[in-house]
């Protein structure tokens, strides 16, 4: 009696524990599935991209961080149907209860878990005044940095570091050896101490024009030119506003229309002159006057000289005998 009392209180310590274990297991299956969102109501979107390194079916799908879904599916976008470079077709299931988060202008990221490469599906937030996307829709993808690119990308940052630390040490080992100028500073005693000297040189010269003796130090430390030059400015201001204000003669010649009233009528008469000359002139080359005949006419010429010959022997016999020329003189008294 007391052994069938032993094997029912055993029997029922097995099936307590059993029982206890299978509430914990099935409180375990939903804290699970509530944290993977495995008996959320899902909805379907798309998005293309030219490559999923690294991303598998079944991958997470989080909205900024958080998840919310995964990978239902990939798949190749038919030849016939591509658009760019897109290659690949991504089926993402989503937890319904973020989909007011998700809109026309959210993006989708391929983002990396960690440094093995697996990868998984980041979508960013819409803004208020954008459609939410419904069932089926298009979700535009994003092209992020991955392992790959980040380790292309960090060669090609070596390789020019290598390239940089190269010149580097090729103008360092020319400078140990004194070429150019900068390594003959450094390994030439002879044109250091030249530099020296002309340092002390410039040393003593700056002295000297610093020296209030001097003519440049009585420039930079005497204000008598300084008071000198500003008195100069202003009377050369004094003598500006006086011609300005029409004071003498400057003044006149500024103010006053006079003298340019002057000169234009000189310049009128002057061009009435030369207007006359140019008739003169003109009727010279038509064969007018006196003095065309005497320029164009020979016979005119020859006379004209033969007049002046005579002239001239007249005016000689004139001056020799005065009395030949006198006529003689009858005084009759009645």
């Amino acid at each position: 009696m007391h052994g069938r009392r032993t094997l029912g209180w055993k029997r029922i310590r097995v099936s307590a524990l059993v029982v206890i274990g299978t509430l914990l297991l099935a409180y375990g299956v939903y804290r699970v599935g509530k944290i993977f969102d495995v008996f959320a109501s899902r909805y379907t979107l798309i998005t293309m991209v030219p490559s999923v390194v690294g991303l598998r079916e079944g991958a997470p799908v989080t909205v900024v961080g958080q998840r919310v879904g995964q990978v239902k599916s990939i798949q190749f976008i038919p030849v016939e149907q591509k658009h760019g470079d897109e290659n690949l077709l991504i089926v993402l299931k989503v937890s319904q209860d973020v989909q007011s988060q998700i809109r026309a202008d959210s993006r989708a990221y391929l983002r990396s878990q960690g440094l093995l490469g697996d990868k998984y599906v980041d979508i960013s937030t819409g803004t208020a005044g954008e459609p939410i996307l419904q069932e089926g829709d298009t979700l535009l993808a994003e092209q992020t940095m991955d392992i790959e690119m980040f380790l292309a990308r960090g060669g090609a940052v070596l390789d020019s570091a290598s390239r940089a630390v190269s010149d580097v040490h090729r103008i360092t080992s020319g400078l140990a050896h004194g070429k150019g100028t900068m390594g003959q500073l450094l390994v030439n005693q002879q044109l250091y101490q030249r530099m020296v000297a002309a340092t002390d040189q410039l040393e003593g010269t700056l002295h000297q024009f610093n020296d209030p003796k001097g003519t440049f130090g009585k420039l930079l430390h005497d204000p008598t030119l300084y008071r000198r030059v500003l008195g100069a400015v202003s009377r050369v201001d004094s003598l500006g506003k006086s011609i300005a204000g029409g004071q003498g003669t400057l003044g006149r010649l500024v103010q006053s229309d006079e003298l340019y009233r002057s000169l234009y009528g000189g310049v009128s008469k002057a061009d009435s002159a030369l207007g006359r000359m140019s008739g003169l002139i003109g009727s010279l080359d038509n064969g007018q006057g006196t003095l065309q005949k005497l320029a164009t006419d020979p016979q005119l010429y020859d006379e004209f000289l033969k007049a002046v010959k005579d002239l001239q022997t007249l005016i000689g016999d004139l001056r020799a005998n005065p009395k030949k020329f006198v006529p003689p003189v009858n005084v009759r008294v009645f």
